[in-house]
């Protein structure tokens, strides 16, 4: 495994992050790089495995200083969706807390089992004054925007979200106006109006495992008369059908599985990988820009995967009851278990 050509392949494509200084770019390369190094999210850690106390003052000035979070969502989202090769992207919205203290909401290109965060938006955790004044679904626009901004305009893109955030005419609405699908689940309650002006509870439709419903109509009565598609799919092995809202009509359904990658991605971003939770930063401008960190080097494991399965050097595989065998890590672990186990100086 060449890992000196994956750090060219980093920072060579750095130069692509436009809207951030050399200086800027070079921070991002080498404490992301130290983050590998420590699988911490300590700054004094992250530091030390950089260099010395000079080094973490470095890290502090970066955290604490003013990198403009729209001109780096705008540019890793693009660099992210360039380098991973990717044509129809397939994003995921979530939340995720850090010790109950912060909140950051997330949007991320899920990826092969995980999902890497493109832009995101930190507040403080379990305080209604302090959430973002425009509310829920407006923060997740504007979000969404910085990442149309960075793909332009003629990229294919569906958007996944869970019934929390889903439930939601307004960011239906402004998904559709963004000329991107969505592919929301939403809650049992939920009603489709049929053509024929009957209205029923389409969660209701499906009573045990292996069934499905479809139909077309809209929802929301009272909030706007949605056009949309409903799907309700209720797996073998699943506790409970999906309600299903897509403003697409290909699509089965079972495309939501994929919004799951983004809650794997949380735990890697966490207790399987950086350490997140024990963080000690409690403001969301220095949480917003340690985050910029932490997901680049996620990222760059991921890359590192990427190159093992294509080379076909993956740790291997686990053999299922059936005799079918498949990954046995994912690629994010498979990439960081290759780096600290090749190359000790990384």
């Amino acid at each position: 495994m060449n890992l000196r050509k994956l750090y060219q392949w980093v920072k060579k494509g750095s130069r692509r992050w436009t809207g951030l200084t050399r200086f800027e770019r070079q921070n991002i390369i080498d404490f992301s790089r130290g983050v590998v190094r420590s699988q911490s999210s300590q700054l004094r850690t992250i530091a030390r495995s950089v260099g010395n106390d000079s080094q973490r003052r470095r890290l502090q000035r970066f955290v604490g200083g003013e990198l403009d979070m729209k001109a780096w969502g705008q540019a890793w989202s693009a660099w992210v969706v360039q380098e991973f090769r990717v044509r129809a992207v397939t994003l995921a919205v979530d939340e995720t807390k850090i010790n109950a203290r912060i909140g950051v909401m997330v949007v991320g290109m899920v990826y092969e089992g995980r999902c890497i965060p493109l832009v995101w938006r930190v507040y403080r955790a379990n305080d209604q004054a302090a959430y973002p004044a425009e509310g829920q679904a407006r923060m997740i626009i504007r979000l969404l925007k910085v990442v149309r901004a960075g793909l332009g305009g003629s990229q294919r893109v569906r958007v996944l979200a869970d019934r929390g955030i889903g439930t939601s005419p307004l960011l239906m609405r402004g998904i559709s106006a963004l000329g991107w699908t969505f592919l929301f689940r939403v809650t049992k309650q939920s009603k489709v109006i049929l053509s024929d002006g009957q209205a029923i509870c389409f969660y209701d439709q499906v009573t045990q495992p292996g069934q499905t419903y479809r139909a077309t109509g809209s929802v929301f009565k009272k909030r706007g008369h949605i056009p949309a598609h409903v799907r309700v799919l209720w797996a073998a092995h699943a506790r409970e059908p999906w309600a299903l809202v897509t403003n697409d009509s290909t699509l089965s359904g079972f495309e939501y599985a994929q919004r799951m990658w983004i809650e794997q991605a949380f735990r890697d971003l966490k207790s399987h990988g950086w350490q997140w939770q024990r963080s000690s930063l409690e403001v969301p401008y220095r949480v917003e820009r340690l985050l910029v960190l932490l997901v680049v080097a996620y990222a760059w494991m991921l890359k590192c995967g990427t190159y093992l399965a294509q080379h076909h050097t993956l740790s291997a595989p686990k053999r299922l009851l059936d005799g079918s065998y498949v990954r046995r890590l994912s690629l994010f672990h498979e990439g960081l278990y290759a780096v600290l186990a090749n190359s000790p100086g990384f």
